[in-house]
């Protein structure tokens, strides 16, 4: 089985950062072509979200021409996704893969079991 890129990011907190993935970007090759620092770290569960597919003003993709993937807040559900390390110059490429109108940052605690 091959290590996950996560084993030990001390003394690589200021260059990377983890980002729970979920829908396209389970996908290495899809997650890799805009973020080619992606590392595959583990699959994680995150508790009381809600996979939906869609947006707030019923878009879909232009793409795919289908309902966007998206999660909100929704207790006692949860979704699977995996975790990726990226390096922090590929945080913007996010935002612009997705066309995020406004940057938000979630803090969230991990709890590893």
């Amino acid at each position: 089985m091959a290590n996950s890129g996560c084993e030990d990011l001390r003394g690589q907190e200021g260059e990377s950062f983890l980002y729970f993935a979920y829908g396209s970007n389970l996908l290495t090759e899809r997650i890799h072509l805009r973020n080619p620092s992606a590392v595959f770290c583990c699959v994680a569960r995150l508790q009381d979200f809600k996979l939906d597919f869609g947006n707030s003003q019923g878009k879909t993709s232009e793409t795919w021409h289908g309902g966007i993937a998206t999660i909100f807040q929704s207790p006692g559900d949860e979704v699977w996704g995996v975790v990726w390390k990226m390096n922090k110059s590929n945080l913007s490429s996010l935002d612009e893969s997705f066309a995020v109108q406004k940057k938000m940052v979630c803090h969230w605690s991990i709890k590893r079991s």
